[in-house]
């Protein structure tokens, strides 16, 4: 099957002197219409590297950077996953050719992956994009959409940041190691990943303590300035691990999957944000998944407007739907949550979480009577919002019964996918 192409960038802006960094669209970034994550197809994903400077840091050295920034996906002992740098491109990506080299590979045209190190600003400002303003993006360009792989992808890297110039309003610096952590982030991106929704307070609120900072991901839709020497969460492990298993993973950590209801306890409820956290360490050790995440975005929902999406799955029992591994052995309790979707930094398009807010540009308020509830089962409509239930979680356990959550004081819903019985 030929190549399918994807439409756009994960462009990455800076925005209040790091204070936040946005990037795009752990969950999928893309699902095919089987509900199958998109993924590289092998376990080593292969790139080359060009063959100038990034900002002070010479060739060799900005190699380096590279592959550091890919191992530190590399090395999580539940993923089997690792990188491998083949060589040199066959010329300089300047400002000069980088219009028809991004031609050639979001049109599917070179199969390689491509890191493209920009030494000044120039070739982000000739694709349209404000030098000072956009550190860079990684993306996969292309899919084969039947068996759900990626086939080929690229990164260009702004060395205007990491150029030794001091920072000023008309030039944001970062130190090597700032600008290396973003890519991270962005490599994620290329390898798979989407935005993960963890303790949104550290964004939202003036209150972020220590413990809460720990637990936000790297896959967090904005970079937090004080967090981007941070390493991988729970969370980050958990979406690579799950995306690239280990042949051990299943055997050696626990999963807990389910669905988020209405009232009703029958209709699904799509797009809202589930965290199972630790009892141990509820604020740093906690993972998520967005209900429906394998469902299509424009279907199974009358108020929705249809584009015909080519990702998720038409299945309507995938509706509502989450799933969360690799977690270690333990205690755990399940919470639900909205997306944040309103405010200054909204969690919609490129800086979206889940196919909700990435494809159509918002997200579902919290219905019903809890801005945050929390798994009981039994569920009874006088439970209270705080009302739960401690799941213990063991090695190769997969929990998946009495893991529903059903939304207290939801008004009766009708959803599209049913038939007016």
């Amino acid at each position: 099957m030929p190549e399918t192409r994807l439409f756009r960038p994960a462009v990455i802006p800076i925005l209040l002197a790091l204070s936040a960094v946005p990037a795009v669209a752990g969950n999928p970034l893309y699902v095919n219409q089987n509900g199958v994550p998109y993924r590289w197809a092998d376990s080593t994903v292969s790139y080359y590297t060009d063959l100038g400077g990034l900002g002070n840091q010479t060739n060799a050295q900005a190699d380096v950077l590279v592959a550091s920034a890919f191992q530190v996906w590399a090395d999580i002992d539940t993923a089997d996953i690792t990188f491998e740098r083949l060589g040199d491109l066959d010329e300089d990506i300047n400002a000069d050719n980088i219009l028809d080299f991004f031609d050639t590979v979001s049109n599917c045209q070179n199969l390689d992956n491509s890191i493209i190190y920009d030494q000044d600003g120039s070739a982000v400002e000739a694709l349209g994009f404000d030098s000072n303003s956009v550190l860079g993006f990684a993306l996969a360009s292309c899919v084969n959409a039947a068996t759900g792989h990626y086939t080929n992808g690229m990164a260009l890297l702004n060395g205007r940041f990491i150029d030794g110039e001091p920072n000023s309003p008309y030039h944001q610096s970062l130190t090597v190691e700032e600008f290396r952590s973003a890519f991270v982030h962005e490599f994620g991106h290329l390898i798979g990943l989407g935005h993960s929704q963890i303790n949104v307070n550290c964004l939202t609120d003036i209150s972020c303590p220590s413990e809460d900072l720990d637990g936000v991901p790297v896959m967090f839709p904005y970079l937090l300035g004080s967090s981007l020497e941070a390493g991988l969460t729970l969370d980050d492990r958990s979406a690579i691990s799950m995306l690239y298993p280990s042949p051990d993973m299943s055997a050696s950590t626990g999963r807990i999957r389910g669905k988020v209801l209405f009232a009703d306890g029958q209709t699904p409820a799509q797009g809202y944000n589930v965290v199972v956290r630790s009892v141990l360490s509820p604020r740093s050790a906690a993972v998520s998944s967005v209900s429906g995440h394998l469902f299509t975005a424009d279907a199974g929902n009358p108020l929705v407007p249809i584009y015909g999406l080519p990702f998720g799955s038409r299945d309507p029992s995938l509706i509502g739907y989450y799933d969360i591994a690799g977690l270690p052995p333990g205690e755990y309790t399940v919470e639900v949550e909205p997306i944040h979707g309103s405010g200054l930094y909204p969690f919609l398009y490129d800086s979206g979480v889940g196919p909700i807010g990435e494809y159509l540009g918002f997200q579902y308020k919290m219905p019903g009577k809890c801005s945050l509830q929390l798994l009981n089962f039994p569920s009874s409509p006088d439970d209270g919002c705080s009302d739960h239930t401690i799941l213990n979680v063991a090695a190769g356990q997969d929990l998946n019964l009495d893991t529903d959550i059903i939304l207290l004081g939801t008004p009766p819903r009708y959803d599209a996918w049913e038939n007016g019985d």
